[in-house]
């Protein structure tokens, strides 16, 4: 079964706290990673 993801919306404070955690998460793991949001479809659940 194939999942459908988009791209969520998500506010500007949000978005902040994303960008801290992957701060974190790319220091912790002395790389530098990218942390992207999906919003999954319900319907495909």
């Amino acid at each position: 079964m194939e999942k459908t993801f988009n791209a969520a919306n998500l506010s500007e404070d949000l978005v902040k706290e994303i960008k801290v955690f992957e701060e974190a998460l790319s220091s912790q793991a002395d790389k530098d990673l990218v942390v992207i949001a999906y919003e999954r479809d319900k319907k495909t659940e």
